[in-house]
């Protein structure tokens, strides 16, 4: 595991992660609180290995599982933290009888006034197998400007692999934070979804960190605007 750290009490790690035959790539975010507890966003593969990294940092108090696919590593994460609270989505409990949940992040919250968290409502997305509704939550970190995304957008860009490239242009999400066709497919409460968007909107971000595709440094907040004015539009 390689931690990068993009600020203050922030850090990323990103792994390789094959979806629908591309190589996406995941990326775990890892917020540290100031009382010296570890938020890790959509935990990547974790092994005894990884822990110093981790434990020089603070310690693991929560393990977030943001939606209903990226829970591929929790139980790895809670392994190695097992004191650490399990956090989970509705429906993740049915997914994963497996996986014993602490908690939900089911309606807005914060981690000690400085990790907010909302769901995402409405958002779903049209794949091969049929619709899928991902009960998507995403973050705000106050302190470093910095809004947390996993599946509710995208960023390929020149930095992907060319087949991902190809991939992202043609399902219209190239170079651009948004969703890419199969999302607005599959949504069918766009209202629902512009009410989130609309809630985002209402922090003071700048930065924006991805799961998939590269990281957005700066003008994050115009960026996420921009890129989901379909649905806006789409909601009136």
């Amino acid at each position: 595991m390689n931690l990068i750290a993009i600020t203050d009490n922030l850090w990323v790690a990103h792994q390789p992660l094959r979806f629908l035959g591309l190589e996406i790539g995941t990326r775990m975010t890892v917020v540290r609180l100031s009382n010296g507890e570890l938020v890790l966003v959509s935990p990547i593969e974790l092994d005894e290995p990884e822990r110093p990294a981790l434990d020089a940092l603070g310690t693991v108090g929560h393990i977030i599982a943001p939606n209903l696919f990226h829970h591929l590593f929790m139980t790895q994460a809670k392994s190695l933290y097992p004191n650490a609270m399990v956090w989970g989505v509705d429906g993740l409990a049915d997914k994963r009888p497996d996986l014993k949940l602490d908690a939900l992040v089911n309606q807005s919250g914060s981690f000690a006034h400085e990790l907010d968290y909302l769901p995402f409502e409405g958002f779903a997305a049209m794949l091969p197998t049929g619709i899928a509704v991902a009960n998507e939550t995403v973050f705000f970190h106050g302190p470093s400007r910095t809004l947390i995304l996993t599946d509710v957008a995208f960023n390929f860009d020149q930095n992907s692999s060319l087949a991902i490239r190809v991939a992202a242009r043609m399902l219209g999400s190239y170079d651009s934070l948004q969703p890419t066709v199969l999302e607005k497919w599959g949504t069918r409460d766009k209202k629902k979804v512009a009410a989130s968007v609309r809630q985002v909107l209402a922090w003071d971000f700048d930065r924006v960190i991805l799961t998939h595709g590269s990281i957005v440094e700066t003008n994050g907040k115009s960026a996420f605007k921009a890129g989901y004015e379909w649905f806006l539009g789409h909601s009136l």
